[in-house]
């Protein structure tokens, strides 16, 4: 089954009813899907086939979901672009990806794909507003309109590809296929205590280049749902539209819920009745935010835990789970969960040996949402992927009740504010400076972000280095999210005999007293 087919049952059956609602405006299934047709038959007169990788630079809007839609018609591939990527990354990804060619249906990100057109001589062809384009984005949809095109039967299995940072400092290319959503969408709807359909309104804020944000985008509509779609997070925004639309579900990390209690005003004044459930993820959530969360909201709260690699969300700490928590079980707040129907989930030593309850090793999971491969990366697709178990790179401990706690990282990465930041990438712009002679980068409690990057470094003789002057220095290199703000400068940094950086213990003091390093 494509992704598609479910889109079209509920276009076919109830094409009158509402399939999104973005900046106040209600498309119904059926202008969707015409839109959908109409871009599918404008990708297959620029020669797009099965298989072949076609990128999108934009924010969350309707266009991208009838992409996604035209994409899974086509047999073609997906590849939604990281707006927050500096130019040169960007660059990357399109380069390995082999896109064969770049939609860029917003004009607010126009400045970006200048930067990129500018500093990229491979670029692929690209259809946008812009007169630097190949192709006018209204002209090319108005001659696409009503065009006939080949759907395949049964394409390639891949349907999506997401980049995710990388451990060697560049990001690597995450194939989902269309029974990794298909599997998502089966092990959502059975345990996810509400479940999405043709009576339900799910609200979208998460961007569409993350699974957070396709999936929980894909989800309701492959139930038969309406989706209120937000552009980008906004705090106001997400509290007006959860009232007036009679919001059911929505997801949004633990950072998000705490920028809607301390900034938005008189929440108390608000009627959120209809709201049945917030879903997050990313990090825990403390006692604290809960119980006014709770408070506020006066609805369920789930915690999830997945990566782009499982497809999104395997784990659950459910709603029993949080007021089980809140009675007398406070510690259950630092699990992620347990898993969901169809997930199987063990904690492994460094051999691959399961370990019994109460050990600490490596989270493996293995469910039918499990990614095909890392793109043309057969090594690390090697390293990751093991007999149908992925590989999590999480730390972990599994108690007697089948609860997961995450302990570590393995993997040497930072998730701030949902973004996943593979330190090597700062490591690799920093190490370029002309006053540093070593440096080290780990993240550190962060109370809004979750985690932050801290930049641990040695100077040169007679250097000097502000915060601010590292900050400037990383700005065009770098994506904002990645640029840390804050700054250690040291004599050295401790490494161990073989000469390995010692980061457990550059992050030690700043974690002492928490449940989890991460």
């Amino acid at each position: 089954m494509q992704v598609h087919e479910l889109f079209d049952y509920h276009a076919t059956q109830r094409p009158d009813d509402c399939c999104l609602i973005f900046n106040g405006e209600k498309l119904s299934y059926g202008t969707v899907g015409d839109m959908a047709r109409t871009i599918a038959a404008g990708l297959a007169a620029e020669g797009v086939q099965a298989g072949h990788r076609v990128a999108i630079l934009c924010q969350n809007c309707p266009e991208y979901l009838a992409f996604l839609m035209a994409c899974s018609q086509l047999g073609a591939v997906a590849v939604p672009l990281n707006y927050r990527l500096a130019p040169a990354e960007i660059a990357y990804v399109l380069a390995d990806a082999q896109v064969h060619l770049l939609l860029n249906p917003d004009t607010e990100l126009e400045p970006l794909l200048l930067s990129l057109l500018d500093s990229d001589d491979e670029a692929p062809r690209c259809i946008a507003h812009t007169e630097r384009a190949a192709l006018s984005w209204d002209e090319w949809l108005s001659n696409a309109s009503g065009k006939s095109f080949t759907a395949v039967d049964q394409g390639p299995e891949a349907f999506l590809q997401l980049y995710t940072s990388g451990t060697t400092g560049h990001p690597k290319g995450v194939v989902l296929s269309h029974a990794n959503l298909v599997s998502l969408f089966t092990i959502s709807t059975v345990s996810a205590p509400h479940k999405a359909g043709a009576d339900t309104v799910d609200l979208v804020s998460a961007p569409n280049f993350h699974i957070g944000g396709s999936g929980t985008l894909l989800l309701p509509i492959m139930a038969g749902g309406s989706v209120v779609l937000h552009k980008t997070f906004d705090p106001f925004a997400l509290v007006n539209d959860v009232e007036q639309y009679k919001v059911d579900h929505m997801f949004i990390v633990p950072a998000m819920i705490l920028a809607v209690i301390s900034m938005v005003p008189d929440l108390d004044k608000r009627d959120f009745s209809h709201l049945k459930q917030i879903m997050y993820g990313a990090s825990p959530i403390t006692t604290d935010l809960l119980e006014q969360a709770l408070k506020i909201f006066q609805c369920d709260f789930a915690q999830v835990y997945g990566m782009t690699e499982t497809t999104g969300s395997i784990v659950m700490l459910t709603p029993a789970d949080h007021q089980r928590a809140l009675k007398d079980k406070p510690e259950l707040l630092q699990s992620c969960g347990r898993p969901q129907a169809g997930v199987a989930v063990k904690i492994c030593d460094p051999d691959g040996k399961e370990l019994p309850a109460g050990e600490t090793g490596e989270l493996w999971i293995r469910s039918g949402s499990n990614m095909l491969e890392y793109y043309n990366n057969e090594g690390a697709t090697a390293e990751t992927l093991i007999n149908g178990w992925i590989r999590t790179g999480d730390s972990g401990v599994k108690d007697e009740e089948g609860f997961l706690y995450l302990r570590d990282r393995i993997k040497d990465m930072i998730v701030s504010g949902g973004e996943n930041i593979y330190p090597i990438e700062i490591e690799n712009v920093l190490s370029r400076h002309p006053a540093i002679a070593d440096v080290a980068v780990v993240g550190i409690p962060n109370e809004k972000y979750g985690e932050a990057p801290l930049a641990c470094v040695a100077l040169k003789p007679e250097q000097s280095l502000s915060e601010d002057e590292m900050i400037d220095y990383c700005r065009d290199k770098l994506a904002g999210y990645k640029i840390p703000r804050q700054l250690q400068i040291m004599e050295a940094l401790p490494r161990n005999p073989s000469g390995k950086i010692l980061k457990k213990e550059l992050r030690a003091p700043h974690w002492e007293g928490k449940e989890r390093n991460i």
